[in-house]
């Protein structure tokens, strides 16, 4: 690892920032400066060694000198703080320190210079090259707004900065413009750019009711929408909060390696020790204490893990910990909330049934409509979402609107009463009913009271189906190794075992409470198995929390999904899960690839340091090829996220 290395580490630890900090500007320009500086007083004292006469030589000595000062003294500094704290980070830079001085002890002014030269100057690559591949979650934060139109009360709109924002307050967003708050939609109709932050592709149509979310862009018309949350309390402010926990976290193998990074570099200390005493060459000393440096240990795992997350983020996949990157590889059961999750989580009307003949379809859906027009039960908006679209909106409103919980709905019309809701309740009037219909999801019924006579009029049939992809994506789990499938439903048998036919999913656990639903989880994991959770984030949580990995589908905005969830889809679409996995597996993969590979180079340039047939500065380019592998090799996750894109 070069001698900036534990600048590099601590870049990549760091908050979310797109931009560098004034003191790290600074660093980074001195640390460049003084590396060329050196470079170029080296070239001259080898100018004038050619050139000049033999009178001359201490001029070229001491510019060697001045060179080898000018940038060993802060790879000094850096490993002196590193001893004094005990930090692992400045491994590298204590064995660079240690070549340095040893080669300025016997005199060679040009090793002791150049060393630190190469290294750093490889360093501000190796740092370019890492940072870039953070682009992708750096730019969540380009995605926050710095101020926002707040409307007035008295009228008028005023600038004010995102921060004074509250709930509560109105603010106006025009076409291009990016929404600064988390928020409903009050007035106006646009359209939502939100691929950064669910990964959806295809914008959003939104309209007075609609939530969005900070950091979407408004692609066309004006919006008013009133402030829900602000600042760290929006969705994009807790994924950004969760990013900067997450790329600081440490899979099972990078903690096993931290672990015995001291022990590494005390073995090197020895080999160099060893070699001194049995060569008495200071040469072969020095580079073994060159390419012992630590570099593709420290690099493996968070050169992998940010590329990880910027491609998972990407993707609307948000990755909570490394630790569950480690998880993922090995989950073989999944545990399928039902609605929500594997189902669209709307009603929608499926057909309907008339007790007379005589009667028209159109007429039993009006009434319906009629009376669902005064409740805010699911059932009631699907009849009035479904009239809606077919234009069969009736002509004149209730004039009194009674809803009775557990029961249904009364409505007060010109030529009498109308009633919607249970079988049960209509029976319960005295009322002839037809036979029961042979389904799976919701009934109600209707009926119309005139001149003191009740009579059903016959009953709405209502189904949630299951999201398109949803077959797909369970296929595609089975095909990762993921042998068990399990539908979790609150619903009756009936509905649920309709859906897991659908979805040819195996078993079913119907009728189960929200908080039956963690012993179910638990009884998976008694049987051995390593499970993943999919839940929608708003009921799921103990069982979210209770398996090996849970997963929060289309959480952009639940606290409790992104509370009790590991990873959060930050979209509704199931193709995301088995993309997680993969990339999960790859991650991994990398990651170990990336620890063997160290190892073995740098094992091998121990072996030929101390057998002399790697001089010091051979050996400083020579370790940089691991750290130089390393970030191709954890780049290479950048380029899965583009070619494994989800098409839904």
């Amino acid at each position: 690892m070069s001698a900036a290395s534990p600048v590099l580490s601590r870049r990549i630890e760091r908050e979310l920032d797109s931009d560098l900090t004034r003191g790290e500007r600074w660093n980074l320009g001195l640390r460049i400066g003084t590396a060329l500086a050196a470079a170029v007083l080296l070239l001259a004292a080898h100018a004038i060694a050619w050139r000049a006469p033999a009178e001359q030589r201490p001029v070229v000595e001491l510019l060697k000198v001045i060179a080898a000062v000018l940038v060993v003294a802060p790879i000094l500094r850096t490993a002196a703080a590193g001893v004094w704290n005990w930090r692992s980070d400045t491994y590298s830079a204590q064995l660079v320190s240690l070549a340095a001085l040893a080669a300025l002890a016997v005199g060679d002014f040009t090793t002791a210079a150049l060393i630190p030269i190469i290294l750093s100057l490889a360093s501000f690559f190796e740092e370019r090259s890492v940072l870039g591949a953070r682009a992708a979650i750096d730019g969540l934060r380009s995605l926050q707004a710095r101020t926002a139109n707040v409307q007035q009360p008295g009228g008028g709109e005023q600038s004010a900065p995102v921060e004074q924002l509250r709930a509560g307050d109105v603010v106006v967003v025009r076409a291009g413009e990016l929404v600064p708050t988390d928020g409903v939609v009050r007035r106006g109709h646009s359209t939502i750019d939100q691929s950064l932050i669910t990964g959806e592709s295809v914008p959003e149509d939104v309209a007075p009711g609609s939530q969005v979310f900070e950091g979407t862009a408004n692609c066309n018309g004006v919006l008013s929408i009133e402030v829900q949350s602000a600042g760290e309390g929006t969705t994009l402010g807790r994924v950004l909060e969760l990013l900067r926990d997450a790329e600081q976290s440490r899979t099972s193998v990078l903690r096993l390696v931290d672990a015995y990074a001291k022990y590494f570099v005390f073995g090197v200390l020895l080999v160099a020790g060893v070699t001194l005493f049995l060569t008495r060459d200071v040469s072969r000393a020095i580079a073994v204490l060159v390419v012992g440096c630590p570099g593709p240990f420290i690099l493996a795992g968070p050169t992998a893990i940010v590329a990880a997350l910027a491609a998972a983020s990407r993707q609307g996949i948000l990755i909570k910990n490394a630790r569950f990157l480690e998880a993922l590889t090995d989950v073989n059961s999944v545990i399928l909330d039902k609605t929500g999750t594997v189902t669209l989580g709307v009603l929608d009307v499926e057909r309907v049934i008339r007790s007379d003949p005589e009667l028209a379809d159109e007429q039993v859906l009006r009434a319906a409509a009629i009376c669902s027009e005064g409740s805010q039960h699911p059932i009631s908006r699907a009849i009035v979402r479904f009239v809606t679209a077919k234009e069969l909106r009736p002509d004149a409103a209730a004039a009194n609107v009674e809803e009775l919980p557990g029961r249904g709905v009364i409505a007060d019309v010109p030529s009498g009463r109308l009633f919607l809701g249970r079988r049960s309740w209509i029976e319960s009037m005295n009322v002839e009913m037809p036979p029961q219909p042979d389904h799976a999801g919701p009934i109600v019924w209707v009926a119309a009271e005139s001149d003191g006579v009740i009579r059903c009029l016959g009953a709405v049939l209502l189904a949630d189906h299951p999201r398109p992809e949803a077959r797909e994506a369970v296929r595609e789990l089975h095909e990762l190794g993921v042998e068990y499938a399990t539908l979790l439903t609150g619903d009756r048998r009936a509905v649920a075992e309709r859906v897991a036919e659908e979805l040819d999913i195996e078993h079913v656990v119907p009728e189960v409470l929200p908080e039956q639903k963690l012993e179910v989880v638990r009884a998976e994991r008694d049987a051995g198995r390593r499970v993943l959770v999919v839940g929608d984030g708003v009921n799921d949580g103990p069982a979210l929390a209770g398996g090996d990995v849970g997963v929060a589908m289309g959480a952009a905005g639940a606290q409790i999904a992104l509370r009790s969830a590991d990873v959060v889809l930050m979209s509704d679409s199931l193709r995301r899960l088995p993309l997680a996995i993969r990339l999960a597996r790859t991650t991994c993969a990398t990651i170990h690839v990336n620890v063997l590979a160290g190892a073995g180079l740098t094992l091998g340039m121990l072996g030929l340091a101390s057998g002399g047939m790697i001089s010091p500065i051979a050996g400083a380019v020579l370790q940089n090829i691991g750290e130089l592998f390393v970030i191709v090799n954890s780049a290479r996750l950048l380029r899965f996220a583009g070619t494994q894109r989800p098409t839904n």
